[in-house]
């Protein structure tokens, strides 16, 4: 069976201050660095297809 894989990015943003936290779980830095480069592709394509929801959330099943 195959290792469950955990990258989790949180980006705070306050007045004055952007905090941010990440989580990993059997990802090496290479992979992160490829999430990473993942999500910034992501943003970029719905930027120039004007969306405005530049994100897209998914929750797993059980998850509130």
């Amino acid at each position: 069976m195959t290792e469950q894989k955990i990258f989790l990015l949180r980006v705070d943003v306050m007045p004055n201050n952007i905090q941010t936290t990440m989580k990993t779980q059997n990802v090496s830095p290479q992979e992160a660095l490829g999430f990473l480069e993942m999500a910034k592709d992501q943003i970029l394509d719905n930027l120039k297809q004007g969306r405005k929801d530049i994100f897209q959330a998914f929750k797993k099943e059980g998850e509130q």
